[in-house]
């Protein structure tokens, strides 16, 4: 369907993305130890008792405000590693609702989509 060169450069690009992903997301948040697809947000250390309480309020505020971005970035990390194994397994490309080619336009535009843009609107 998609010629070597262009599932090369999206391999290329879909790993370049998964490392960023991954370095963002270990600067705020674990692997999980049972899991290593799941990353648990790092709660504030709150055992001293010469930190502040406003300090700690802060903290737990800052853990809060990053969860939504660990899921967010979770999500992204999920898609692409689902596109890398998409190219290995010689289905990359394929809109998952209608199982027609997603256009090259799109998937240079995000390397890990799973629908077209038709089926995207629905």
């Amino acid at each position: 369907m998609f010629d070597k060169e262009f599932l090369e450069k999206q391999k290329e690009r879909l790993k370049k993305e998964k490392e960023d992903v991954t370095k963002l997301l270990s600067n705020f948040a674990e692997r999980d130890k049972e899991d290593a697809q799941n990353w648990e947000t790092k709660y504030p250390d709150m055992n001293h008792s010469d930190i502040d309480p406003e300090d700690q309020v802060d903290e737990v505020e800052e853990f809060v405000d990053l969860l939504p971005a660990e899921y967010a970035l979770e999500v992204r990390l999920k898609n692409v590693n689902e596109a890398l194994k998409k190219i290995e397994e010689g289905v990359y490309g394929v809109c998952e609702n209608c199982n027609r080619p997603i256009t090259v336009e799109r998937l240079e535009a995000n390397p890990s989509a799973k629908k077209c843009l038709d089926c995207l609107e629905m």
